[in-house]
């Protein structure tokens, strides 16, 4: 019995040592082998490109937010988030009572000053000299006329903006406040209004890169939404002066969604996206992966033939893959590795 138990030891142990063995020889081979397919490369004929890759977020052109110019107490709200307004459409209101008490305090003011402005002028001989005092009696009296009709017009103005309108046609995003007897300043009141099928992406270019772009180049963009769809788009505008709270400087670039949808509102405002734009494209060129492009003080250079014999060469575009070969290097030669 006590030699069965040692057999069956020994031979666990053998078999152990053979595992370990074939183990260490396959990951040797494996290792070997990937290591000797990445060592060589043959020069190939195809088609390159240089892309520029730009980020940025849905915003919208006919987008605007209204807020009252004056504190009050709202009085009708006509308007709730996922409402469809018309262009002169009404929103909300305060109560105008205040302000028409005010207006008519304006109007009794300049009344007064008017007057008193009118009795200076009918009891001065106009051919008569002006002293200085009379010359700032004439001052005063002119700039409290002037200034009362100023407050009618502030008043008016006030009056005006007792009731907020949409400059545009579009989606009502935000009503705040959203009930009536509300009392409001110009700080906690805000209506927003944006029209989806005016949306566009916005994205960032760094001075570096905008002299790449131009008006009227077309790109793809990829939304992180949806990572599956492919959308068409084309530079409508890229703005002249940086951007602002951006970290170096960087220019602002509109690019219009060609051929999107937007009635169920599937692209929404702040989703963000990545445009890909072609800024450089040779077909039917000698290429080669990036890795088996060297570099010395006398230029660029790869190696070629089993004796990895140093070769200068001219390369064109370069992207994250590929560098295309101009000079030095004919289709079907192969390359090594260092």
């Amino acid at each position: 019995m006590a030699n069965i138990k040692k057999f069956f030891k020994k031979k666990k142990i053998i078999v152990t040592f053979i595992i370990i063995i074939l183990f260490f020889a396959g990951k040797y081979y494996f290792v070997d082998s990937k290591k000797s397919a990445s060592e060589s490369a043959v020069a190939k004929r195809e088609d390159i490109k240089e892309t520029l890759t730009l980020s940025g977020e849905i915003d919208a052109d006919d987008h605007v937010t209204l807020s009252f110019g004056v504190s009050g107490r709202t009085n009708w709200v006509g308007v709730r988030e996922g409402d469809w307004v018309k262009e002169g459409q009404g929103l909300a209101s305060i109560d105008a009572e205040t302000l028409n008490a005010v207006l008519r305090q304006a109007w009794q003011s300049f009344t007064s000053a008017k007057a008193a402005s009118d009795k200076y002028y009918d009891g001065r001989d106009s051919n008569a000299a002006e002293s200085y005092d009379d010359k700032i009696t004439r001052t005063a009296l002119d700039a409290a006329q002037n200034v009362a009709f100023d407050n009618i017009r502030i008043a008016q103005e006030n009056l005006r903006n007792a009731v907020l309108y949409s400059p545009i046609e579009g989606l009502v995003v935000s009503a705040n406040p959203k009930l009536v007897g509300v009392n409001i300043t110009p700080l906690n009141s805000a209506y927003e209004v944006v029209n989806p099928s005016a949306v566009y992406l916005k994205v960032t270019a760094d001075q570096t890169e905008v002299g790449s772009i131009k008006v009227g180049q077309k790109g793809i963009m990829i939304f992180d939404s949806y990572p599956d769809e492919e959308i068409k788009g084309v530079i409508k505008d890229i703005y002249f002066t940086p951007a602002k709270n951006e970290t170096g400087t960087v220019y602002d670039v509109k690019v219009e969604l060609s051929n999107i949808d937007n009635s169920s509102y599937k692209y929404r405002l702040g989703m963000t996206a990545d445009a890909d734009f072609v800024i450089k494209e040779n077909k039917n060129t000698i290429i080669i992966p990036n890795q088996y492009v060297n570099a010395d003080d006398k230029g660029r250079f790869v190696l070629v033939g089993k004796n990895k014999e140093k070769r200068y060469v001219t390369i064109g575009i370069e992207n994250e893959q590929d560098t295309e070969i101009i000079k030095g290097l004919s289709e079907g030669e192969v390359v090594y590795s260092l």
